[in-house]
């Protein structure tokens, strides 16, 4: 929305005085979130977004694996979809559960472990008349509004079928790319309206993403995002507020740079008295979860074990899903995190 270093970090946002050194590596290889129904959620990426839909299940299937993995009912079935999001290496995965008790969360971009997904656009003109065509609801509650021109910045936030925040932005020039390289723009298909994604993240402070995005995944963020607010700085949102309907007066601060070295992740947190934590079960439609590759899941999980954090996946110990050995934990403000391990990071 609003940019590799070693580092040790006082892990005094855990309640800990623990410091930690990570060897550890990470590349994002897929973002997600439950839904409601998959066919729906689907022909929104694909029919009104134009994306490319990569697979998608037919039928509902059992995966004892996966149950284990995001501590769902043993008795659970799964159909999964993913979406390819131009210029980026992870895709979008989409996950319908079934006999699974579940409620919508639709979430607010104050609240902590609240996810967004920022996919750059060609033409804002273009893709807002498709949204005000279905009349796709805005995180704000005000109607789609007229782009601004081409080659300036121009940027609409509205929920997906399952509550889940997305901000279509057009950029004003390479530098509004901040820390990743410009997109390559074809006309091809997947690429009549979006160019390139950007995970967001809502903390409950900007600490917890150092500690744990930077200290333990080895992301390279750092404090701040520069120009618009300086590292350890404080700042009442102003007018921006009003595209997420958060009150200008509300202080935000954030920590921002790249998750690998084409997707830019920025994370933040706002001191709002309404905040409410999303802190919700896999399978709830709207509930995000984003898995990282990383290089020795046993190092990762001693420091994540070592500063309190929640592991999700049942009996606390990785499972094989895929191939590989996994396990889901949630980062210091709620959210799901799925790490599986490769060697090759």
């Amino acid at each position: 929305m609003w940019a590799t270093f070693s580092l040790i970090f006082a892990i005094t946002s855990f309640g800990l005085a623990t410091a930690l050194v990570s060897n550890a590596t990470s590349d994002v290889t897929s973002v997600g979130h439950a839904v409601q129904d998959l066919n729906t959620t689907v022909s929104f990426y694909h029919n009104v977004l134009g994306l490319q839909v990569l697979t998608q299940d037919s039928q509902p299937v059992t995966n004892e694996a996966y149950s284990l993995l995001t501590n769902t009912s043993a008795t659970a079935l799964y159909r999964t979809a993913k979406i390819q999001i131009p210029n980026q290496e992870w895709p979008l995965v989409l996950t319908q559960y079934y006999n699974v008790s579940t409620t919508t969360v639709k979430q607010r971009e104050q609240d902590p472990a609240a996810p967004g997904l920022t996919l750059t656009v060609k033409n804002a003109t273009a893709i807002n008349a498709v949204l005000r065509e279905i009349s796709a609801p805005t995180v704000n509650g005000q109607p789609v509004p007229n782009a601004t021109a081409e080659g300036t910045t121009s940027t609409v936030w509205v929920y997906d079928p399952d509550g889940y925040m997305i901000e279509l932005v057009q950029r004003s020039g390479a530098s509004d790319y901040f820390t990743v390289p410009p997109p390559t723009i074809t006309d091809g298909p997947g690429m009549e309206y979006i160019i390139r994604g950007q995970l967001d993240l809502t903390m409950r402070n900007i600490s917890q993403a150092l500690t744990f995005y930077a200290g333990i995944l080895s992301l390279n963020i750092t404090s701040g995002f520069e120009p618009l607010i300086g590292p350890g700085q404080y700042e009442q949102v102003g007018a921006i507020g009003s595209v997420f309907n958060i009150s200008s007066t509300v202080y935000w601060a954030a920590a921002t740079g790249n998750c690998d070295p084409t997707t830019r992740c920025e994370y933040y947190e706002y001191d709002d008295p309404t905040r409410v934590t999303i802190a919700y079960p896999a399978a709830y439609p709207g509930i995000g979860m984003t898995t990282y590759a990383v290089k020795n899941l046993d190092t990762v999980l001693r420091q994540i074990r070592g500063v309190g954090l929640t592991i999700v996946t049942r009996g606390g110990s990785p499972v094989v899903v895929d191939g590989a050995r996994s396990i889901v934990v949630r980062d210091p403000s709620g959210y799901l995190v799925r790490l599986d391990e490769n060697y090759c990071v």
